[in-house]
């Protein structure tokens, strides 16, 4: 198939899906398409809650406000006709949805790249079909959008987040931390995941895990959202009081920036296949995700496309030693 002509200047503009897992999956063709035109300023549009984890990928120059998906479709069209002028030369549409395909047709975007979905002929002139076949990870089906159609993908390389030192110093004085011992970021997550992620370990293994951690001279932080914070909670209750007395506890107190900046302080994260395992792959950190059982393959999740790791237990706490 021939290849399409694509203009060599202007701006380029992503539009994101309308969660954080899925933005930090669609981070590696940002990366891709970065890689490509290293010169061309990247812009990208996401939901007002998700401005500040997108605005932290180093890939990004400007983050631009996408309405909400449950808003109405005069929101999409005044939003496209204030970009009109904006010297955009090339939309990637990534949500299939009609709504957001709008903005690119009508800020009259001259190529506008996106799947195939309800209604969008009118609005896109690439037009793809997701092959599962050849990409079975949603990453790399969103990569595909940055190459042309039947294109080998690259290899993934690390991503990167940008973190503000300043703002990271604040954070550790605010909660009275310290970097003398390293720091184990803990991310037990939420019971209601996909397999293979749903087999981890139970709260007597965890215990005992932390507690041979904390010995060994880690410090641990604890992550998680506000929506997993009730079941984060009733796991510490089934825990050894010594133990969450050592525990930095941040679950549902941070914001994406936030939790950007002490993240990447970690060398080592363990816990659940989830955006915060993609979060901790992208800002360079080791991310474990144990298993209870046979390991999984490495295809299988998310997280472990993006340099994450399935390891069993015991494997995990020689890494404690070695790390």
């Amino acid at each position: 198939m021939g290849h399409f002509r694509r203009p060599q200047g202007g701006r380029q503009l992503v539009v994101m899906p309308g969660t954080a897992q899925k933005n930090l999956l669609a981070q590696a063709m940002l990366a891709d398409l970065r890689q490509q035109h290293p010169a061309r300023p990247l812009d990208v549009m996401t939901p007002t809650g998700l401005a500040g984890l997108v605005s932290r990928f180093v890939q990004v120059d400007q983050t631009l406000n996408l309405p909400e998906p449950n808003m109405g479709w005069r929101l999409y069209w005044r939003a496209g006709i204030e970009m009109q002028g904006k010297n955009y030369s090339h939309a990637w549409v990534l949500p299939d949805r009609f709504k957001p395909a709008l903005i690119p047709a009508l800020a009259n975007v001259p190529e506008r790249t996106g799947y195939r979905g309800k209604y969008r002929y009118s609005l896109l002139i690439d037009i793809r079909l997701p092959r599962k076949d050849l990409h079975p990870h949603p990453a790399d089906r969103y990569r595909a959008l940055a190459w042309d159609i039947g294109e080998p993908l690259p290899a993934i390389k690390p991503l990167g987040m940008k973190v503000d030192s300043e703002a990271q110093q604040e954070l550790l004085e605010q909660h009275q931390l310290t970097l003398d011992k390293p720091v184990l970021a803990w991310c037990p997550g939420s019971l209601h995941v996909l397999e293979p992620a749903r087999h981890r370990i139970d709260p007597v293994q965890q215990q005992s895990f932390l507690l041979q951690a904390l010995e060994q001279g880690w410090q641990i932080w604890l992550f998680g959202s506000r929506h997993e914070q009730l079941e984060i909670e009733h796991l510490l209750s089934q825990m050894d009081a010594r133990l969450k007395s050592q525990l930095v506890n941040f679950v549902g107190q941070l914001s994406w920036e936030q939790v950007v900046d002490l993240l990447s302080l970690a060398q080592l994260q363990v816990g659940q296949d989830n955006p915060l395992a993609l979060l901790g792959c992208a800002c360079g950190v080791s991310v474990y995700l144990p298993v209870q059982g046979e390991l999984p393959e490495r295809t299988q999740g998310l997280a472990p496309h993006l340099g994450a790791e399935w390891i069993q237990l015991d494997q995990l706490e020689q890494k404690l030693g070695e790390l």
